[in-house]
């Protein structure tokens, strides 16, 4: 059986299509040598005790008159036209004998002996041009046809496929269907025998006898009852669940056959009409027994009517007794309560919990002692006892007061100061009262009887909508003993919090959790300051709190958010921007006390040296596969500079920077290798970025980096240097570190005759001009070619590496040719033309170091291109200073201390300009004035390059001084290690400028 369209038997032609879903036919198999424990269900059975009035009230009206008949069932195994004989064959008759035989049993227990089932007719492998894989309906017609069948008076076609299961309206794994003609004839389609057929059969067999599904009440919201309204419920969030109800026959199919509810029991007209005792409108508080449904003694179940709603409920005791043996066990045996569903026929059980359950099987369908249910026109069933025996359940109207509950509240006003009552009790939802004092109320729920509510707290409350709110009734009274005076009160759905300083707010759900996880008001997060706030993106909540806030989204959870950290994601545009929300609580325990916090995007990394940076995407992957802040980058400094070459981006670290961009990926530049990086433009020189990270085990402790462009080669005797293009071509076909040449020592060198370029190495150097390409140049020959002027002497530029000649080598020039011989040492021999070869004996000299090159000539500083005269400088400055938002004050003290408002200088250090900005601070400051094309060497961009290190400074500072002191020693030195002697007397220079200004 499963979920499928409802209706009554008399309409000729009406299927039911009833059957246990695929998934849930799986699952019932999948259990079938233990359903009875695992699939467990109650059944209710209600004892008739004491009546509320002394004459019961005539009974509801059934849906049909108690009924007598004798069914006659006939067999028909198929075989349809994509089987085979031996498929109809092995179709087993005496299992469909057997589920007749079963169905009849129960229905004749249900119905006190008057209906029965009997087999009449069997044909066995009955051909049929319907296919097994025909919807049910065209089987059943088709067939019906082929016979001659015809619908009468109790009469069943029982036809059995040879499949695993029944297609109905497209729909696989269901385990029987059912067409009604009558109230006592209709077709059944079966497929192969199961564990299922008995009940199967049984339920169709209900189906004929006009009683329809056995189904419960599922609301969203968790709404206790719902008012029928036509067709649907009034309220929206309310549904049915089709075949809800697992410990009934008419509901989702089991192993066994539970009894018949009371409700079926009666709209079917079964039984012998005395096992429901009619209570009517209930009135003050009465007191019932019931006996176990299953059982067979008169009055064991009742019903009642609300006087609000004029809806009727039936109350039954599922016990393990007879039919129900199997199923009402555990959270399904207790006292049921059910009334009529939105189609008569159908039966709709009130669980204890209406909230949707998962999987097939319902594990809590009875509500047990202790708990009581209130109708949506507010009469109270409250279960009192349960044994096995009977079960004892007391029925109060809207309105009426449960003995001793005035007093009880009362004894509370007067316990919590709220002065005299006024006006009388009033009720409220799921049978709860109240009672308003001077000074608050007092508010009873038969789960926590009489709670105060008063003052702040009672406020909240208040705003939060009362008990119908999120929080619901309140379970205890105000507890103080908290933190610095504070007082709380717990409720169903949390808890309200109070505290001198702040005031009352909520306390509730997920966010409540990670407060508590987080010491409650003792902890760092200390009182809540705020109440919870929405809005927030895809659904987000948080609620602020003296320590910082709580954020929560349905897809991560609640989490702190707090200090520095916060003021990160803050900068970053918390849960709009591009870390998204938070995916843990701060992580303690890092080097040097540092904290890090995961977010959706990424993480924000804390430590009390360098302050609260991002850590995100590529830059974050490479910096922890180098070991995040125990490797040799240690924590980050700054936050991601975007904006770069190439949609590059850049972050620095204690120890270096991690470069990234789309074409290359991202790397660390570190050290001494990053400073020449540097020096040559960064990803805007010739080398590009890095396309690899560092590589060490070079040679004597090097270490080498590629860039795009080339590649930067560092020992410790050399230093850093770059290596690119032809020249670095030359080198490595030399073996690079490990052949003659050794490391280089000196980067590029350019201004040479016609455009030549060469680089010093420790072995000799390596020239190239556009004539003749990069050749080496070392050794005697080297030292010869020096004597005669190098590249400017007669013999020019090298056209050949060195070649071996006999007893040495040799090496072309542009001007002929050089010879060194072991014996003889070096001959010059010019070039064609020259007075027959003429050569010229050089003695070789000793095996020496190759001689030290000649140093570099100093570049040529720019033209000056900046002719603004002090005066304009000064206003260019404080205009600069008010865009950006940096005291004007403070950055004309600046300006003036460092050029005295001149752009035409360069400190002997090599810092430029008005502000005296370093060179290897550019890119960062481009990001940070949003200019990608900085340059320091015009007026305007130097300016802004000054007064957003100002501003940046004056808000990662502690104060003014340090912020000042930062421009002149760097802000990571002065916080680590304190002010030098020289940065304070600058500080008290600025400050003693700032008061003019």
């Amino acid at each position: 059986m499963r979920r499928s369209p409802k209706h009554r038997a008399e309409p000729a032609g009406r299927p039911r299509s009833d059957a246990l879903g695929g998934h849930a036919a799986k699952n019932a198999r999948a259990v079938a040598s233990t359903a009875a424990s695992l699939a467990v269900a109650l059944a209710p059975s209600l004892l008739g005790g004491a009546p509320a009035h002394a004459a019961l009230a005539a009974a509801v009206t059934a849906g049909y008159p108690q009924r007598a008949a004798q069914v006659g069932v006939t067999i028909v195994t198929l075989q349809t036209k994509d089987k085979s004989a031996a498929d109809a064959a092995a179709l087993d008759v005496t299992a469909y004998r057997n589920a007749v035989a079963s169905a009849s049993s129960y229905w004749s227990a249900m119905s006190a002996g008057r209906i029965s089932l009997r087999v009449t007719k069997v044909v066995a492998g009955f051909k049929t041009s319907a296919s097994s894989g025909d919807d049910f309906g065209t089987i059943m017609s088709t067939v019906s046809r082929e016979l001659g069948w015809t619908p009468g008076s109790s009469t069943v076609l029982l036809l059995a496929v040879p499949r695993d299961d029944i297609l109905v309206s497209g729909s696989k794994g269901n385990l029987g269907a059912g067409w009604a003609a009558s109230q006592t004839s209709g077709r059944i389609l079966l497929p192969r025998p199961s564990s299922f057929t008995g009940p199967v059969t049984a339920h169709e067999m209900g189906h004929i006898l006009g009683i329809g599904h056995a189904n419960t009440l599922q609301c969203s919201n968790g709404a206790v009852d719902a008012v029928r309204a036509g067709a649907r419920f009034a309220d929206t969030s309310c549904s049915t669940r089709g075949y809800g109800d697992g410990t009934d026959l008419m509901g989702i199919s089991r192993y066994s056959q539970p009894q018949l509810n009371a409700y079926l029991y009666e709209y079917g007209g079964m039984g012998r009409g005395d096992e429901i005792a009619n209570i009517g409108t209930p009135g003050a508080a009465s007191t019932y027994t019931l006996t176990p449904w299953a059982g067979g003694a008169p009055r064991r179940a009742a019903k009642f009517k609300d006087p609000s709603t004029g809806e009727w409920y039936y109350l039954q005791y599922r016990a393990p007794v007879g039919y129900d043996a199997p199923t009402a066990l555990a959270g399904n045996q207790g006292v049921q309560i059910i009334k009529g569903g939105l189609d008569e026929s159908e039966s709709l059980l009130i669980p204890p919990t209406t909230k949707p359950f998962s999987g097939v099987y319902a594990a809590n369908l009875a509500w047990q002692p202790g708990q009581t249910f209130t109708t949506a026109g507010g009469t109270r069933v409250s279960i009192n006892a349960a044994g096995a025996a009977s079960a004892t359940v007391s029925i109060t109207s809207k309105g009426a007061v449960p003995e001793n509950v005035a007093a009880l509240m009362d004894a509370k006003a007067a316990q919590f100061g709220l002065g005299p009552g006024f006006g009388g009790i009033g009720t409220l939802r799921d049978g709860g009262l109240y009672h308003m004092y001077q000074r608050g109320a007092v508010v009873w729920t038969p789960s926590a009887g009489a709670r105060v509510s008063k003052g702040a707290i009672r406020g909240v409350w208040q705003r939060l909508g009362f008990e119908n709110g999120s929080l619901g009734f309140p379970t205890s009274d105000e507890i103080g003993g908290l933190k610095d005076g504070g007082v709380y009160q717990m409720y169903q759905g949390g808890a309200i919090v109070w505290s001198p300083q702040n005031g009352a707010f909520e306390s509730k759900g997920a966010i409540r959790g990670a407060w508590q996880r987080l010491g409650l008001e003792d902890g760092k997060m200390g009182y809540p300051t705020s109440g919870e706030v929405g809005g927030l993106r895809n659904g987000g909540v948080s609620q602020m709190y003296e320590g910082g806030a709580i954020v929560w989204s349905p897809q991560t959870g609640a989490f702190e958010s707090m200090g520095a950290i916060r003021g990160a994601w803050q900068r970053l545009g918390l849960e709009k921007g591009r870390l998204g929300y938070p995916t843990s609580g701060e992580v303690g325990g890092l080097r040097n006390g540092g904290v890090s916090q995961m977010y959706e995007g990424g993480a924000i990394v804390w430590s009390p040296q360098t302050g609260a940076f991002e850590s995100t995407g590529p830059l974050r992957d490479r910096w922890l596969k180098l070991g995040a802040q125990n490797g040799d980058l240690g924590y980050p400094t700054s936050a991601e500079i975007t904006g770069l070459k190439g949609g590059g981006s850049s972050q620095s670290y204690e120890g270096g920077a991690i470069v990234f961009s789309p074409a290359t990926g991202a790397f660390e530049s570190v050290g001494a290798i990053r400073a020449a990086w540097s020096s040559l433009g960064s990803q805007n020189g010739k080398l590009g970025y890095p396309t690899s990270g560092e590589a060490s085990g070079l040679r004597g402790g090097g270490v080498s980096q590629s860039f795009q462009g080339g590649t930067i080669v560092w020992s410790p005797r050399t230093g850093a240097h770059e290596s690119l293009g032809a020249i670095r071509g030359v080198w490595t076909s030399m073996g690079a570190q490990d052949g003659a040449l050794g490391y280089p020592t000196s980067g590029e060198i350019g201004g040479l005759k016609n455009g030549g370029v060469y680089q010093q190495y420790e072995g000799g150097a390596v020239m190239w001009s556009p004539k003749t390409g990069a050749h080496e140049s070392m050794g005697a020959i080297r030292a010869a070619w020096g004597s005669m002027g190098y590249e400017n002497g007669k013999m020019g530029y090298p056209t050949s590496g060195e070649y071996a000649i006999s007893g040495g080598v040799a090496q072309n020039f542009e001007g002929g040719r050089i010879e060194w011989n072991r014996s003889s040492g070096i001959k010059v021999i010019a070039s064609v033309g020259a007075a027959s070869g003429t050569v010229t004996p050089i003695p070789a000299p000793p095996p020496a170091p190759a001689p030290t090159p000649s140093p570099a000539p100093a570049p040529t500083p720019p033209p000056a291109v900046n002719t603004e005269t002090a005066a304009q400088i000064q206003s260019m400055v404080r205009q600069t200073a008010v865009q950006m938002g940096v005291d004007p004050a403070l950055a004309l003290a600046v300006a003036e201390q460092e050029s005295s408002f001149r752009q035409n200088v360069t400190s002997p250090v090599g810092a430029i300009g008005v502000m005296q900005i370093m060179p290897a601070n550019r890119d960062w400051l481009a990001g940070m004035t949003g200019r990608p094309t900085l340059d320091l060497n015009r007026t305007a961009d130097n300016i802004a390059g000054g007064v957003a290190m100002l501003r940046w400074l004056t808000a990662e500072a502690k104060n003014l001084d340090e912020a000042i002191a930062g421009y002149y020693q760097g802000l990571g030195s002065v916080q680590s290690r304190g002010m030098y002697d020289d940065t304070k007397v600058y500080v008290a220079q600025v400050k003693a400028r700032m008061a003019k200004f």
